[in-house]
């Protein structure tokens, strides 16, 4: 059902295969082979609930059989690439990509919860998944010897209102939630950048009422933003490692620091400091040729920001995500993308530079469209050297 437009040089630099450090890790009384965090190289891609009703993907099922086949497809077809590591996304709206009995099914994965309307988000996910996305999931990657991460959104309950940071009651939730994902043989958790970021308010709970308007949020000061986030950051770190102290627990905030302050997003402590996160993946999704008149640095710009001695003082900034949805498009601001094939490669080589030891591409679906592979070509080709 797959099929890549792929150039001749692209598809040859595919059929090599990089040899991937592996460790034997040991969970839930069953042993696994998963990559070896701190000693191996980091090659992943995000795949979004936008993904997984692509053609080329074919998540949204209740099949179980269709569901296991394209998830070995997948996974089988991520490799061309070199990539080792899948960041699969199982809470999006609070909601569950496995047969939870806290939280509703994900609509975007089973076409059962959809058809649901509103009824959904008041049943619970594991009487509505016909089976369990993330059990199967799990299975599939790890037969192969790739990475899974469970990518989670704290605490986004829709595009309107999100769970209150300060609150006790939200923070055991998103908490509950890390909590029955871990009981899965994920090889970790990882947080989007979603924090102080709700259009119109925060709840303590998913149907509660609004505690806090956008607007009141705005006007709280940064340290207790930082601080209302941190309480949950550190609770999951603990939970993840207490769950299986081999599995990690990291954060992909914006590329923008400024922006990441703003909203609670506290990069400078969680870089400096023990018992947060195990890494740092800023989304740093800019090329050196930004700006309408072009010329600007914006991808090194950022990566020296993150990684430069001020903010990056414990050496969690351990992977950057690129942007693979940009390459080949047109963009007013940042014609790099249009202008060269070579973004991701040469991206890559700057993170090296800068200490880092791997990257995710963003996202899934655009490894199938044809704009980015020349891009991918290029990239294929600076991991061989």
């Amino acid at each position: 059902m797959f099929f890549k437009k792929l150039a001749a040089g692209i598809l040859a630099a595919a059929i090599a295969v990089t040899s991937v450090t592996a460790v034997a890790v040991t969970r839930n009384n069953k042993t696994v082979t998963a990559q070896a965090a701190d000693d191996t190289e980091v090659r992943g891609v995000w795949m979004s609930v936008y993904d997984f009703a692509d053609r080329n993907i074919g998540l949204y099922t209740d099949d179980e059989d269709t569901f296991r086949q394209n998830a070995a497809d997948f996974i089988t077809d991520m490799q061309d690439y070199h990539l080792n590591t899948l960041y699969f996304q199982v809470r999006a709206f609070d909601d569950a990509a496995w047969k939870s009995k806290t939280f509703p099914a994900m609509t975007y994965i089973s076409p059962s919860a959809k058809a649901l309307g509103s009824k959904n988000s008041s049943r619970k996910a594991s009487g509505t998944l016909k089976f369990d996305p993330l059990k199967v999931m799990v299975e599939e990657a790890h037969k192969q010897n790739v990475v899974l991460i469970a990518w989670m959104n704290p605490y986004r309950i829709n595009s309107q209102y999100y769970l209150n940071p300060a609150s006790l009651l939200a923070r055991n939730r998103v908490n509950k939630a890390v909590k029955e994902v871990m009981k899965y043989d994920v090889d970790g958790v990882v947080f989007d950048d979603y924090f102080y970021h709700a259009s119109t308010g925060y709840r303590n709970s998913r149907n509660g009422r609004t505690i806090l308007t956008a607007d009141r949020a705005a006007k709280l000061s940064k340290s207790t933003k930082a601080k209302n986030v941190n309480k949950l950051i550190k609770k999951v770190y603990s939970t993840v490692h207490k769950a299986c102290n081999n599995a990690t627990f990291g954060v992909a905030p914006q590329g923008n620091l400024t922006n990441d302050q703003a909203a609670g997003a506290d990069v400078n402590t969680w870089a400096s400091k023990d018992g947060y996160v195990d890494y740092i993946m800023p989304q740093i999704y800019w090329t050196d040729d930004y700006g309408k008149k072009g010329g600007t640095t914006m991808f090194t710009d950022r990566l020296n920001q993150f990684t430069g001695s001020s903010v990056n003082k414990n050496g969690k900034v351990k992977y950057i995500a690129l942007a693979l949805y940009r390459c080949g498009y047109n963009f007013s601001t940042d014609h790099g993308w249009k202008n060269s094939d070579t973004n991701l490669a040469e991206q890559y080589e700057a993170l090296k530079e800068a200490g880092c030891t791997g990257y995710s591409l963003f996202s899934a679906h655009f490894l199938y469209l044809g704009k980015a592979d020349d891009e991918l070509g290029f990239l294929n080709e600076s991991i061989l050297q």
